[in-house]
């Protein structure tokens, strides 16, 4: 990857910080305001935390994806369906397309790492030239930056630093 990526990603500690609704409040209020935002985002429970049973949500629809299998309340694995997954990286592959101005993408984390996920169209999306910002949990930091090189920008858990970088990204400085 170039170092001139438009491609942040909000670092978080765990998962009882609102990272999830940081990422839909961002892109809501960017359309609201007239710039093009699409992507996916975590759907979001009353607490604004990420939903259980895990779901994801077009940032411009509305419509969610459901991306859990049920294993069982005894189950120690992973939860995740990648056949769900699968589907709604459809609206990541058809922003390529529609080229909106700012694309969000859920998160980098334990698929992207692995080379799946959405991690195909996270680079597409960056190679395409269009600006992404994501989520990545601390922990997955080192594999972070492997994955998006010196270029990539690590933001706070802010939502004025994240506010202007996407300001700066969309030209609105």
């Amino acid at each position: 990857m170039s170092t001139d990526l438009n491609l942040a990603a909000i670092i978080y500690d765990s998962d009882e910080q609102p990272v999830d609704k940081l990422l839909h409040d961002m892109a809501a209020k960017l359309n609201r305001r007239g710039d093009r935002v699409a992507g996916l985002a975590m759907a979001l429970n009353a607490q604004g935390l990420r939903r259980t049973p895990m779901a994801l949500q077009d940032v411009e629809t509305g419509k969610e994806y459901s991306i859990a299998q049920n294993l069982g309340k005894e189950s120690q694995s992973c939860c995740l369906d990648p056949h769900g997954l699968a589907d709604a990286t459809s609206v990541l592959r058809a922003a390529l397309h529609k080229r909106p101005e700012l694309a969000v993408v859920n998160r980098f984390g334990q698929q992207e790492i692995d080379g799946k996920g959405c991690r195909d169209e996270l680079l597409q999306l960056v190679d395409a030239g269009i600006p992404v910002l994501t989520v990545v949990k601390r922990k997955f930091l080192r594999q972070w930056h492997e994955f998006a090189g010196e270029g990539a920008v690590d933001l706070p858990f802010s939502e004025v630093a994240v506010g202007q970088w996407c300001d700066g990204v969309l030209g609105k400085h």
